[in-house]
């Protein structure tokens, strides 16, 4: 989050302090990632939670910033493998909370957040904007129609009624409070499918 932040800093104020910083952080990352990498896993730690994706994500806005290929490559890599767990079926199923996924463990199915699918748009959107990857805009959209019911459980999250989200998907139902970050997460999805995703 700091990443994205000082790139949005950089961009309205461009400085070659801000830009060394964005240096410093996507060269850690970088790191993180060769330390914890293995032919099964390419990841920046030897575990997944939430909002995972938002790694990614601030390694593609670091090449942005800097031009530097080494970054792009590692938010390619580690986007690729993060597709390859959370897309199932031609559904987004992202890391449940229930037990999260430990390197060389398995995979929690539950609980899943409307913040992790947010995520998971944004960074398909924006990795899509720098390749021009047809194949991450289709998965950004898949991504997005968890909100609406292409989801493990088969219901929608997003309320019409309400404008409301729900807050999650349980094993066996849906979580039917709406609470304030599950519609922002909705409402973020859209607005980031909203600037050029959609065909």
């Amino acid at each position: 989050f700091t990443l994205l932040g000082l790139y949005y800093l950089n961009s309205a104020n461009p400085s070659e302090q801000i830009r060394n910083k964005i240096t410093a952080l996507a060269d850690h990352l970088v790191s993180l990632q060769k330390d914890h990498m293995s032919n099964e896993w390419k990841w920046f730690e030897p575990y997944l939670t939430y909002s995972n994706s938002k790694l990614s994500e601030s390694l593609f806005y670091a090449y942005l910033a800097t031009g530097n290929e080494t970054y792009l490559q590692a938010a390619k890599s580690s986007l690729d493998f993060l597709i390859s767990i959370t897309f199932e079926k031609n559904r987004f199923v992202p890391i449940g909370q229930k037990g999260w996924y430990i390197k060389k463990g398995h995979r929690a199915y539950f609980d899943q957040q409307p913040v992790d699918s947010a995520s998971m748009v944004q960074t398909l959107h924006i990795a899509y904007t720098i390749t021009k990857d047809d194949r991450y805009r289709t998965l950004a959209i898949i991504a997005f129609q968890w909100f609406l019911g292409r989801n493990s459980l088969n219901q929608a999250l997003y309320v019409h009624s309400s404008g409301g989200c729900h807050d999650g998907i349980g094993q066996f139902s849906i979580n039917f409070n709406q609470g304030t970050e599950s519609t922002i997460s909705y409402m973020i999805a859209r607005l980031t499918l909203d600037t050029g995703v959609m065909p």
